[in-house]
This record gives structure tokens, sequence and C-alpha cells, in this order.
């Protein structure tokens, strides 16, 4: 909502202000008090919901219902991306759904399917699923970051389309590592992997190719 004042168009004379309260609300027999913001008038006491206090009402009570649904959260999905190292764009050709699905995925705009649901998890939990994919979207993955899950050891496989003979070089908690990668002539994707990757590792762009 704007910041200028805003004239009650019930009286004429009054302001609306914003204003927060709590509500309510039940889901398959789940029940949580969830936020709503609107508008009142501070002479004739009439209550308004602005366009854009419905739109951020609407979004927390998506947010509620993925959850009870056993579903990714928008914040959850957009985190998972981030991770993925995936712009919106590369996750809508990696994953499929419409031109701007992941921006509404992540807003809470609309609930993904529950097939887009495992499907995400999936290319979170297994490298080499999300690799797969990403080669048949044709998806170029050279800068991709990576940051693993906790409290697992991984296998962690560093994809690259560089058909050049130099090593790649990563940082691994500020040490720089060197690695050596394996190119498949045909797809042109180099692939390698480290095994008993300590948790938390975030994987820095490719210095190498």
């Amino acid at each position: 909502m704007s910041k200028h004042s805003m004239m009650c168009d019930l009286c004429g004379e009054g302001t609306l202000e914003e204003k927060q309260g709590v509500n309510t609300v039940t889901y398959k027999n789940v029940s949580r008090e969830l936020t709503n913001t609107y508008c009142e008038c501070d002479t004739c006491g009439v209550e308004v919901t602005m366009p854009e206090q419905t739109r951020d009402n609407k979004r927390r009570m998506v947010a509620f219902k993925k959850e009870v649904d056993g579903l990714l959260t928008g914040t959850e999905v957009r985190e998972l991306r981030e991770r993925l190292g995936l712009k919106q764009a590369e996750a809508v050709k990696v994953f499929g759904g419409g031109a701007v699905a992941f921006s509404k995925y992540e807003k809470d705009d609309v609930t993904q399917s529950e097939a887009m649901d495992k499907l995400l998890r999936l290319a979170g939990d297994v490298p080499e699923a999300f690799a797969r994919l990403c080669q048949n979207a044709q998806v170029n993955m050279d800068h991709t970051r990576a940051t693993l899950h906790q409290d697992r050891w991984h296998q962690v496989y560093i994809m690259s389309y560089s058909q050049s003979d130099r090593p790649c070089e990563f940082t691994l908690n500020s040490r720089k590592l060197v690695l050596n990668l394996n190119t498949d002539p045909h797809e042109g994707l180099a692939t390698n992997y480290v095994s008993k990757v300590p948790n938390q590792v975030v994987w820095s762009d490719c210095q190498g190719c």
C-alpha cells in the first residue's frame, strides 16, 4: 500500500490508515492465526481492504495451505532454486511450468502441483538427477553454485560444458580445490565428484573453464 494518505470514499472526510489484525483460519482440521492487513477510516470507522492487501492476505493463506498439504512453501521453493544455482527462467526450462511459474510459486500466488513438488525435492536431494534434468533442458550449468544439505556427506557432481583441458578450480571453505574433469566428448558434459564433503559447503563459480 502507498505510504501517501488516502481519502475515505465513503465519508469523504477521513483518512484511511493501514491496520493489522489476526484471523484464525482452519484448513483440513489445522488451525492457525494469520496476519490480516486492511485499512480503516479515522473518521467514520469503515474498514476497506485494498487490492495489494488482498493479495498479501491471500499469499499468507496459500503458504499456510501448502504447509498443511506437505508442499514446499514459496520461501522454500526460492531457497531450493537458489541452492541449485538456477534463475527463475532456467528453473522453468528444467522443471516445466509456465513462463512465470516460479515467480508465482515463490510469491505464494499459486500452489505447485504435487508432481512438481516431488520433482523439485528430487533435484535437491539427488545431484545426478538434477544434472540429467539440466542436460535434457540444455541449461548450461557453468556457473552453478550448490549448497549441500546439512548433516549429510555427499557425492557432488561438478558440471561444465567446457571442452578445455584446463582444470576447474573451486573454492571450498576459502581453500582452493582443483579438479581435473573427465569430459564426455559426445555430450560435452564434464563430470567428476568429490565424496565426503562436509555439510554446509558452498561451491563458488568455476574459475578454470
